[in-house]
């Protein structure tokens, strides 16, 4: 197959020089999507066993949230393995979403619950616990958006992939 990226050399042995982002310097971004995507469905199914064992505020809000963001990361493994720009569009809006959900869930939690002295382990769990999803949803908002990009420039596609495959650990 010819490689449809413009102004780059399709002569055979000349080895082509990666033209895409590396997704915190460690891997290509269509690895990335697959990789914290893959993560991320797990702490969401995590998120749903967690929030279902334990008395969690908002246990309903919580469950159609992690329900709805696995579904989108199903939906991303596809466009990332196709791909299929769309799709991982899709998930990026859903992201950007769940985002603003959870810094809604953060304004609206009971804060004045965790007011007394000997609650203040908790309140800082609490709040250790929001900083962290927020700076996941982050990332894989920064992965997406990287993949997203580069599959609409041409830079990543099927004929692309092995110029621009690159992991700094594994090579898979």
């Amino acid at each position: 197959m010819v490689d449809p990226t413009p102004l780059l050399s399709t002569e055979r042995g000349i080895k082509q020089q990666k033209q895409g982002h590396r997704v915190l310097c460690c891997c290509d971004s269509r690895k990335a999507v697959l990789l914290f995507s893959l993560i991320a469905l797990g702490l969401s199914i995590f998120g749903i066993i967690s929030i279902t064992l334990l008395d969690v505020p908002f246990t309903l809000e919580a469950c159609i949230i992690y329900s709805v963001s696995i579904a989108f990361y199903l939906l991303v493994f596809f466009g990332a393995v196709t791909y299929h720009r769309c799709a991982v569009v899709l998930a990026l809006i859903w992201e950007l979403v769940a985002i603003a959900l959870l810094i809604a869930s953060a304004v609206m939690y009971n804060w004045a619950s965790l007011s007394a002295p000997e609650q203040h382990t908790e309140k800082v769990w609490v709040i250790t616990l929001y900083a962290l999803m927020f700076a996941w949803r982050s990332l894989v908002v920064y992965s997406y958006f990287s993949f997203v990009s580069e599959v609409s420039s041409g830079i990543m596609s099927p004929e692309t992939h092995d110029r621009e495959k690159y992991s700094c650990c594994c090579n898979v």
